[in-house]
């Protein structure tokens, strides 16, 4: 049996449900987490594999939880309700998990909807490009799919790969399949409001529990990309979040530091480019 958890302040998830439901494997049910029942979603009655529940509190991290502590799968899809996959992925995903090592999380490959291209950069061979990965990373420089002692996350670019499975020490939390018995079910973000790097928080403690995170390249879900963060309202909470994170797996404030000033700074240049 295989459960999907979405958690989500509800209205129209239509688009998300429908491409879950399209697929050529179709998840047997998909829990909906909302904080209370003052949210709702949009056309419920179309879909008899959809069910509501309530956490009773807003927070993304818990409301999956909640959702994870209520499904019934032994394969537990987790996927934001802004996040579309296609028609093959979570068959994909299975395969995987069911090919691979018992202990082992999967997770696709990203793409914009914008422009249908990989969500995540390819490595940049630039001597500026060079020293900025050293910086985040030291002599590792550029390594997809790692965290970077600064505590910065490279994706996966499915135009850096030579094989279908790749082996990585973080995974972004909008979609990834777990086997029921490696479900982290304590709720470890320590934090009010948007949940800044927690899915680096997550993959730190799927790890420390001897999950291997995996990345199929050849599975496909999309989303929209996420813009620079707003420095004035954002950046506090951004920095508090990513030093917790540090802290946790034993990084470099140092580099962590330095990264920031470097994207201040860049940020700051992208914003004037754009006026």
């Amino acid at each position: 049996m295989i459960s999907v958890v979405i958690p989500s302040l509800g209205g129209n998830l239509c688009e998300t449900i429908d491409s879950l439901n399209r697929g050529t494997l179709v998840p047997d049910e998909i829990i909906v987490c909302l904080p209370n029942n003052k949210h709702t979603i949009y056309n419920l009655e179309n879909y008899k594999n959809v069910v509501v529940i309530y956490s009773g509190k807003y927070s993304q991290v818990y409301q999956r939880i909640c959702g994870f502590k209520q499904s019934h799968g032994d394969q537990v899809l987790q996927l934001d309700d802004d996040v579309f996959v296609s028609p093959s992925c979570l068959s994909l995903l299975v395969e995987s998990m069911d090919s691979l090592d018992e202990n082992a999380s999967i997770s696709p490959c990203w793409y914009d909807t914008n422009n249908n291209r990989p969500l995540h950069q390819e490595k940049k061979k630039t001597l500026i490009m060079m020293i900025y990965y050293w910086v985040l990373n030291g002599k590792n420089s550029y390594i997809p799919g790692q965290v970077a002692l600064a505590g910065a996350n490279f994706g996966v670019n499915p135009i850096d790969m030579l094989k279908k499975h790749i082996n990585v020490d973080w995974q972004p939390g909008g979609c990834i399949l777990h086997r029921r018995k490696n479900l982290i079910l304590e709720n470890y973000y320590p934090y009010k409001g948007k949940a800044y790097y927690e899915d680096l928080m997550h993959s730190f403690l799927l790890r420390e529990s001897n999950v291997l995170l995996v990345v199929n390249i050849d599975a496909i879900c999309m989303t929209h990309i996420n813009p620079r963060i707003q420095l004035i309202n954002e950046i506090v909470r951004d920095i508090r979040a990513r030093f917790y994170f540090v802290r946790l797996a034993n990084l470099s404030v140092t580099r962590m530091f330095t990264f920031y000033v470097i994207y201040i700074a860049r940020t700051i240049l992208f914003n004037l480019n754009k006026k």
